[in-house]
């Protein structure tokens, strides 16, 4: 099962922009708010140099490359927590989504108009950090009615009081997720920031916040030379630099099968073991495995084959407890 990233913003932030750079998707942009009425989902390829490297080895007919589960919410605005807007929908799909990418406009355009009235990049990330606390703040209050009246859950209760008592913009309690994942706390998931447009800010407030990571990215820019060839080969694209980079920033590691027909990367969480990486291969194979063969990439690109690798011994043979790395190729034995 992939991540799902949810992509989200205040109207006409850009955020059906990138969606449209990032997976390619025929998607209505429009240069007033509201135009996504529904989330969009779509799936992004990212394509790294080592799986090239490795299909330039094997030569098979098909090429996969691993994917991104991208979702574009709905835009928020002040009050969505009270329904305004498409509020209440757009929370509830957000809290669907396992990662938050928060998109905030830095461009001018006229004919786009900001729902604010004036292009502040920092007032807009403080319009969604007080919208989420808001909403947050009602499931936490309504739970703690619940287990004080039903006298359970002890620890729970008094984990979702101290985060009532401390809540505020840009605060989180990584430390209490897991005892709260019931909950679906959107303050309990991971967030990052990318920045749309090339204005000249002052982000030093933004850099030490709740984000993980915050990212710069010309959305309208990178679409243009994702459009056309002769402009790409000039300028170059961030795209897919950015793709490889998320996917890292967010715990996902690449891993590798061939056949005689199709060489493909996979992505999983760090630290998934080998029985998780054979169940995203195929269901069958997490009842039926026996074994696994493993090489990492950086030692078969020096060897080239599977076979003379396999003799001089550098193919290991490994159970269901042996827990993935980074570049793995493997080979599943049922």
């Amino acid at each position: 099962m992939s991540k799902k990233i949810g992509i989200c913003g205040l109207p006409n932030s850009g955020k059906s922009t990138l969606l449209k750079l990032l997976t390619k998707s025929e998607i209505e942009i429009g240069a007033y708010p509201f135009t996504t009425k529904k989330p969009n989902i779509a799936l992004a390829s990212v394509i790294s140099e080592n799986l090239l490297k490795l299909h330039q080895i094997t030569k098979t007919k098909n090429l996969i490359p691993g994917h991104l589960e991208f979702v574009d919410i709905p835009g928020l605005i002040k009050g969505a927590h009270k329904g305004l807007g498409l509020g209440n929908e757009f929370l509830s799909y957000l809290r669907a989504c396992d990662i938050v990418l928060e998109v905030v406009r830095n461009f001018e355009n006229e004919e786009v108009s900001h729902i604010e009235g004036t292009i502040d990049p920092e007032r807009d990330v403080l319009v969604i950090e007080e919208e989420i606390i808001e909403a947050d703040k009602k499931i936490i209050e309504e739970n703690i009615k619940k287990l004080e009246k039903q006298k359970i859950k002890k620890d729970v209760l008094e984990n979702l009081k101290f985060i009532q008592k401390n809540l505020e913009p840009f605060k989180r309690f990584p430390e209490l997720a897991d005892s709260l994942k019931e909950y679906n706390l959107l303050i309990n998931k991971d967030w990052y920031l990318i920045i749309n447009g090339e204005r000249k800010i002052d982000l030093s407030k933004l850099e030490n916040l709740c984000f993980k990571k915050i990212y710069f990215f010309d959305f309208k820019f990178e679409l243009e030379i994702e459009e056309n060839e002769e402009i790409k080969k000039e300028f170059g694209s961030k795209k897919t630099e950015f793709l490889n980079q998320f996917r890292r920033d967010i715990n996902l590691i690449e891993f590798y099968t061939f056949t005689e027909e199709i060489t493909q990367s996979w992505f999983i969480d760090k630290g998934s073991s080998i029985i998780e990486a054979a169940g995203k291969i195929h269901t069958d194979f997490v009842k039926k495995f026996k074994s696994a063969e493993i090489i990492n990439i950086e030692e078969f690109l020096k060897t080239g084959n599977w076979q003379l690798a396999k003799s001089k011994g550098e193919i290991k043979i490994v159970g269901k407890d042996y827990l993935l790395r980074e570049g793995d190729i493997i080979k599943i034995n049922i």
